[in-house]
């Protein structure tokens, strides 16, 4: 009785029941009944992950099972695969043909250990329909001649290397609406110049770290990086995280209003203090800036440098990541906070400190004075530098709304350095402040 109503419901409700199973679970329907099997025609979304399974052999035949079952589906429009692939590409590969339909809409591939090729089909990068693409892979992603993705809005791609020749090229100028791009630690060692230009582009993220590969790379083969331009008539948001390993120039009309520029030390035959300079120029008329300290200190090493940091007359948002409290005199970050009179918020990653017996910060920064309302501080550690800077911020600052002080939990994760921390909190309660209405938040 209950098995007859269940197959009395529509289809479309039958198909979103198997589409939220399980996948052992959703592949046990297709042999209750011939009407089971016809619902996987109409399936729309599939999800496979192997971590949810206990056995590898089990996910792999419960993933072939399901392969055989949608195999003459045409309505599968969002399909994710996580897997280990090991030694199995043959088989990955046969699931990429038999699950990625023409009509896909979102797209998730995530595998590790890819040690032989894998290939997608050629029909997906002609897709009118992919709006979302994400393909995680350690190895060299394999292109067609023929690549126009008419519909794709958001493209991941992590840990896949490009190859040479025109296909890359082709790629990344073949998204004529996309309008997010992120390349997470991706290698470009096989491609010396490219070019970025996707028109309708909005949100660009780069995260590029030096692992074991490009350090035995480099050693091997010399220095090398790819020159990449980038044309953004509509970016508004631009991250880069990384170890200098390529060039990046920026031709964007409009202007960035968020920006980060996160690059630390690393042995890189390019120029720190020059590389950062050229983004900062293109970023004058930001509104949320974000840099490093190694960035500051590679701006600070030269003062050609500094006298060429440009004026952020729409500057709100100030974020500074650091490894060690920054030493709030540092040339750099003292030019950028004199170069924006509208500041109103300044976070400090891992803290700020003044030295007890540095330089003076003279001229104050104007926006101190007239527009600064809230400081946050985030791994703080309770050193004499630090509490020297949080008592000359509190008292530079006459229209502070609020001062968030967060601690550094490795420094007070015992009964003595919870006692200590008090103490300290106490301290800066009592601390003068030229703003009445500042709020001081402890945490």
């Amino acid at each position: 009785m209950e098995s007859s109503r269940l197959c009395d419901l529509p289809d479309a409700i039958l198909q979103e029941i198997i589409s939220n199973l399980p996948p052992e679970e959703a592949v046990r329907t297709s042999v209750l009944s011939r009407q089971w099997v016809d619902q996987w025609m109409g399936i729309s979304k599939l999800e496979l992950d192997e971590n949810a399974f206990e056995e590898r052999q089990h996910f792999i035949n419960v993933v072939e099972k399901l392969r055989l079952v949608v195999s003459s589906s045409t309505c599968l429009r969002k399909f994710s695969l996580v897997f280990e692939v090991g030694d199995e590409a043959a088989q990955v590969n046969q699931w990429l043909s038999g699950f990625i339909k023409p009509k896909i809409e979102d797209l998730n591939l995530d595998f590790e250990r890819v040690e032989d090729p894998l290939f997608l089909p050629s029909h997906l990068f002609t897709s009118k329909t992919l709006k979302n693409f994400r393909l995680n892979m350690q190895n060299v992603i394999n292109l067609p001649s023929s690549i126009y993705f008419q519909s794709l809005k958001t493209l991941t791609l992590n840990h896949v290397t490009f190859p040479g020749g025109s296909s890359t090229q082709k790629l990344f100028s073949s998204c004529p609406v996309l309008e997010e791009l992120i390349l997470l630690d991706c290698s470009w060692r096989n491609v010396r110049s490219v070019r970025i230009d996707f028109p309708m582009l909005r949100k660009l993220i780069i995260r590029e770290w030096k692992d074991d590969d490009y350090i035995f790379l480099n050693d091997l083969n010399g220095p090398f990086h790819c020159q990449i331009m980038i044309l953004g008539n509509n970016l508004k948001t631009f991250y880069y995280d990384g170890d200098l390993i390529n060039d990046y120039f920026l031709h964007t009309p409009s202007p960035v209003t968020d920006a980060t520029v996160e690059v630390h030390p690393a042995d890189s035959h390019l120029n720190a203090g020059y590389f950062v300079l050229k983004l900062l120029r293109i970023f004058s008329n930001v509104e949320k800036l974000g840099f490093t300290d190694f960035a500051a200190e590679a701006l600070s090493y030269t003062p050609v440098l500094l006298q060429n940091i440009p004026f952020f007359r729409n500057l709100i948002e100030l974020r500074v990541v650091s490894v060690s409290p920054i030493v709030l005199s540092c040339a750099a970050l003292l030019t950028v906070l004199r170069n924006s009179p509208r500041l109103n918020t300044i976070e400090f990653v891992m803290g700020v400190s003044i030295l007890e017996n540095g330089a003076p910060i003279n001229p104050l920064p104007a926006c101190f004075e007239t527009h600064l309302k809230v400081i946050l501080i985030c791994g703080f550690s309770g050193s004499d530098e630090e509490m020297l800077a949080i008592r000359f911020l509190l008292l530079s600052a006459p229209l502070l709304e609020t001062f968030y002080i967060y601690c550094n939990d490795y420094e007070f994760d015992s009964p003595d350095a919870s006692e200590r921390l008090d103490m300290l909190f106490e301290k800066i309660i009592s601390f003068p402040k030229v703003s009445e209405a500042c709020n001081v938040v402890f945490d």
